[in-house]
């Protein structure tokens, strides 16, 4: 009878393509002893999750490693705040969909990507990724039903997307036990058990913008640009505030306004965007960029605000300024360098508590 291990496969065939590293497991399949170019052998307990969110890992990081064994993570994917967090606290980590592989111990520093030749591309977690149209559920999940009850055919008229998507979406977080199911049959509907864990998984898979424009407007400052930007209403397409801009909005955090981005109808021109506001198309010195990309699924999400009023440094009384719904901006500023983490982090606080 096979040997059954109890440490996936694909953790020992990824580690030993590490080049100098020797791997072995015991003959129970539950630990692993690694060692570099002839060094002392280290012994890691493997641990695998579904998914790992920031909070999470905020909480394995108050717990300090005792015992004999160093203890190695096995995840799909992480985000790179949970990345630092962990290696801050002096965790290793392997994540079997991107390839990234942190290991820390005695005589033992690896940081690498990666790839394994026996793992198919075409899984059902490939296919049901939280990206464009799929992306959507995510959206319209944290959007409108922080708490509430969760109905396959009620998420999927919001979403504008198929039953079948949202089922097969539904499927997989239940299995990373991100949604939790109550009842069967007719009667079956889900809840959010895990919002941060949505939010990052989300972050990780979501496309970023296929084009990108980058524009120069004359203002005396980002603050009077936005304030400007309410003017795109006469050109008649969908347009919003994105990324850090319309997060530092939703929460303010950074003393001086940063440029704005926006996203802009793929079907018209970006040249359009800088005809109307007065400015030109630039290689360098821009102070605003656009953001397109095919069936504008960002746009679908919009959330009207009045800037009189809605922060000081916005120039009062210039109408209506389109924004990106509040998950969607934390999405597009948390894998952002510098203070942006800082906006990214009150913003999710404030989704969070919304969740109760």
């Amino acid at each position: 009878m096979a040997l059954r291990w109890l440490i996936p496969d694909w953790v020992i065939r990824r580690l030993r393509n590490v080049d100098g590293l020797s791997v072995q497991a015991d003959e129970t399949g539950t630990l692993l002893f690694l060692s570099a170019k002839g060094g002392k052998r280290q012994r890691f307990r493997v641990r695998c999750l579904s998914v790992l969110s920031k909070e999470s890992a905020e909480k394995q990081s108050e717990t300090p490693q005792t015992g004999p064994d160093h203890l190695l993570l096995a995840v799909p994917r992480l985000a790179p705040d949970t990345r630092n967090i962990l290696s801050g606290s002096g965790f290793s980590w392997i994540e079997s969909e991107t390839g990234v592989c942190h290991l820390a111990a005695p005589g033992i520093l690896v940081e690498t990507v990666l790839k394994d030749p026996g793992q198919s591309a075409d899984s059902d977690a490939a296919r049901a990724k939280l990206i464009d149209r799929s992306g959507l559920i995510a959206e319209v999940i944290l959007v409108s039903f922080l708490g509430e009850e969760l109905r396959l055919g009620t998420v999927a008229r919001q979403a504008h997307v198929s039953n079948a998507l949202v089922s097969r979406i539904f499927s997989r977080l239940s299995s990373l036990k991100i949604l939790e199911q109550e009842g069967a049959g007719p009667y079956r509907s889900w809840r959010l058990r895990d919002p941060g864990a949505l939010l990052e998984l989300w972050s990780t898979e979501e496309r970023r913008p296929v084009r990108t424009t980058s524009i120069y407007v004359w203002s005396r400052s980002p603050a009077e640009l936005i304030g400007k930007l309410p003017r795109l209403h006469e050109l008649k397409v969908q347009w919003a505030v994105s990324g850090l801009c319309a997060a530092n909005l939703y929460a303010p955090t950074l003393s001086t306004t940063p440029d704005p981005t926006i996203w802009f109808d793929a079907s018209h021109p970006a040249g359009e965007v800088a005809s109307l506001l007065g400015g030109e198309i630039v290689e360098k010195g821009a102070n605003l960029q656009v953001w397109q990309s095919p069936a504008n699924f960002p746009l679908y999400n919009l959330k009207p605000q009045i800037t009189k009023g809605y922060q000081q440094s916005l120039a009062p009384g210039s109408g209506l300024l389109n924004l990106v719904s509040e998950p969607r901006a934390y999405v597009e500023s948390s894998g952002l360098p510098g203070r942006a983490l800082e906006v990214a982090q009150n913003l999710r606080e404030g989704i969070l508590k919304k969740h109760g």
